[in-house]
């Protein structure tokens, strides 16, 4: 095993350690306690040297505008209830409408393959889902529309193309959904369907972006390799990383996190 491996899950064992079951709840803007902010790798052996030794965050909402940071968990399975029924979508494709019990209203499960659902939303009525996965080198995604036509019709269509595949979204707003994908964070105006980037970097399809949510007017994700935070910087969000305190100078060609000394 290399050293750069050998020292990373060091860390890990300690980070995930002091962050326990639950997590760290961290506010707007905080940086947690054994933890600093550092600025996004420049280079690409600066990245290499980040994704060698960095372990994977889940961000969690926990409540009064507070962020957990853990481990990642499963995903729960994707849910949209309704006013006369819910939606559910599998990761495999299969996406299944069951009425609320005693409303005659008809039922469906449609599979399809080519279909990989990452998020789900409701608007005016209406399902969204995020749905897309990596073909052949490339990252296509796409929102996709389930049009409630009247008690027992729906119509199904893409309502709008992505640039890169989704992997996790959260509302913003009555009418705004953001969307996470492997290269950056989209705005989806449910009510327009129309999208507008808020932040593009290419580099993220190699960190494996999971899971997204709001800290205060900036953004936190959580990904296979540490953790991304964006800041408003006038119009545009500048990029840094929160990464375990000892890991704060990560650089080839000795690629790896500084051993903590344990307090006495």
């Amino acid at each position: 095993m290399r050293q750069s491996a050998i020292a990373a899950a060091g860390w890990f064992a300690l980070a995930a350690g002091a962050a326990g079951a639950h997590g760290i709840s961290l506010g707007a803007g905080e940086v947690p306690k054994g933890w600093a902010a550092i600025a996004a790798p420049e280079d690409a052996a600066q990245w290499q040297c980040a994704i060698d030794a960095l372990r994977p965050w889940q961000v969690l909402a926990d409540g009064d505008g507070r962020v957990r940071i853990a481990p990642p968990q499963p995903a729960p399975p994707l849910r949209v209830t309704l006013a006369d029924g819910a939606m559910s979508a599998a990761g495999d494709g299969r996406i299944e409408w069951t009425p609320r019990q005693g409303e005659a209203k008809a039922g469906f499960v449609l599979s399809n393959a080519d279909l990989r659902p990452k998020a789900a939303t409701e608007f005016g009525g209406d399902v969204f889902l995020a749905e897309g996965r990596s073909r052949d080198g490339r990252y296509p995604g796409a929102i996709v529309r389930f049009e409630r036509r009247d008690a027992q019709r729906w119509r199904i269509h893409r309502a709008l193309e992505l640039d890169a595949t989704p992997a996790a979204a959260v509302r913003s707003g009555e009418r705004d959904w953001v969307v996470l994908t492997q290269t950056g964070l989209v705005r989806i105006d449910l009510a327009a369907q129309r999208q507008r980037p808020l932040h593009v970097n290419p580099r993220w399809a190699r960190l494996q972006p999971q899971s997204l949510q709001a800290s205060g007017a900036g953004w936190l994700i959580g990904t296979a390799h540490g953790l991304v935070r964006l800041q408003p910087f006038g119009e545009r969000f500048s990029e840094q990383w929160l990464v375990p305190e000892n890991c704060r100078r990560l650089a080839a060609p000795q690629c790896g996190c500084r051993p903590q000394r344990l307090e006495r």
